[in-house]
């Protein structure tokens, strides 16, 4: 079974990162929309860390896992 998550990586105010993980993204998203995203949850202001509030996009990644159950 595969599984995929959205990972953006954000930087805050003290130049710290911070992970936002989504399941399951669609499987034809596209970079810019990421962008889009990130850039929104950006200027929404919505997240606030330890350190501050977020400024700045860093990365993104769609990590994909495959699990394969054993029978014994």
């Amino acid at each position: 079974m595969e599984k995929a998550k959205l990972e953006m990586e954000f930087l805050d105010s003290a130049g710290k990162k911070f992970k936002l993980t989504i399941d399951e993204p669609r499987d034809d998203i596209t970079d810019q929309e990421i962008k889009a995203v990130m850039d929104d949850i950006i200027a929404r202001d919505i997240f606030f860390t330890s350190s501050g509030n977020l400024v700045s996009a860093n990365a993104a990644r769609i990590i994909r896992t495959t699990t394969e159950e054993m029978e014994f």
